[in-house]
């Protein structure tokens, strides 16, 4: 029985190979086929590269053509600076003058010109500055700063919008008013009649302060210790002895007083001798000069 199914098995597949016999193979044409496959293979791949480069070209040429840059602008390009942006910005104006300094700068410098000893220290060029120009300067000043101090010489000012002027303790009997233009300079003077009868004086200012030029002057050394007790508070004259209520200066030639300050008691104002120095005083509620120097 097992023989006669090998043979039936063996009788199929020859059977089976005589009807579809298997598909033989060249080795060269099989080669053959092969190199030619990847020759169109390479061929192709040069022939794209080539469409790829030309491709390029044309469009570099193109946006030559057209004016653009080689490089691709930014997403986001920065504006072109302008050439104002590179200048500096304009100078901010210049503020103006403080008028109460503008005075305080003139009158030192008519009280400075006026006294022998300081005259060669004024700066006449500097002075100029003070006004609003040349004209009004030569007009005011003149040629020997009393035009400042209306007419004539004085060796004490005393500045409190109106301007009083002295000769020693004594009031001139003139008050000087100041005009300013927008820079703070001065654009004229007036000068009137003092009809305040003394109420505008400070009279242990002018009194003390005076009193001391008016000494000076006269060679008198055994005036000062009179003013300072009629003058001075017990506890200045206390505190700081011979020299109280000057800072120690010797013999002023003038004196100014500026910047007057009140207060519900006390009052005070910023003095300046013919030393160049400059202090504050205060008087109290009896009018005696309290504090000087502080």
């Amino acid at each position: 029985m097992k023989d006669d199914l090998e043979d039936e098995l063996a009788a199929a597949m020859l059977d089976r190979a005589q009807q579809f016999p298997p598909p033989t193979y060249e080795a060269d044409a099989l080669v053959a086929a092969v190199g030619r496959r990847r020759r169109r293979l390479a061929a192709g791949a040069a022939a794209a590269l080539a469409v790829v480069v030309m491709s390029a070209g044309f469009a570099g040429q193109l946006r030559h053509d057209r004016g653009s840059p080689a490089v691709p602008a930014p997403a986001h390009p920065m504006p072109a600076s302008s050439p104002s942006s590179t200048s500096p910005p304009p100078a901010a104006p210049a503020p103006p003058a403080d008028p109460s300094r503008t005075t305080r700068a003139l009158y030192l410098a008519a009280l400075r010109y006026q006294d022998p000893a300081t005259r060669a220290d004024v700066d006449l060029t500097a002075v100029a500055t003070l006004f609003t120009d040349a004209d009004t300067y030569r007009r005011i000043w003149g040629t020997d700063s009393r035009g400042v101090t209306c007419g004539a010489a004085v060796d004490g000012v005393m500045a409190a919008g109106d301007i009083r002027l002295y000769q020693g303790a004594q009031p001139l009997g003139k008050v000087a008013s100041l005009a300013f233009d927008g820079s703070g300079t001065v654009r004229s003077l007036t000068c009137t009649a003092d009809t305040a009868s003394g109420h505008g004086d400070d009279p242990s200012v002018n009194g003390f302060y005076g009193g001391l030029v008016t000494a000076a002057k006269s060679g008198d050394p055994g005036a000062r210790p009179l003013l300072a007790e009629q003058f001075l508070s017990t506890g200045l004259r206390s505190a700081q002895g011979a020299t109280a209520g000057t800072c120690f200066t010797g013999t002023p030639t003038f004196w100014l007083a500026d910047d007057p300050t009140s207060g519900t008691l006390r009052h005070g104002w910023s003095m300046t001798l013919s030393d160049s120095r400059r202090f504050p005083v205060d008087l109290d509620e009896h009018g005696k000069i309290d504090t000087a120097c502080e």
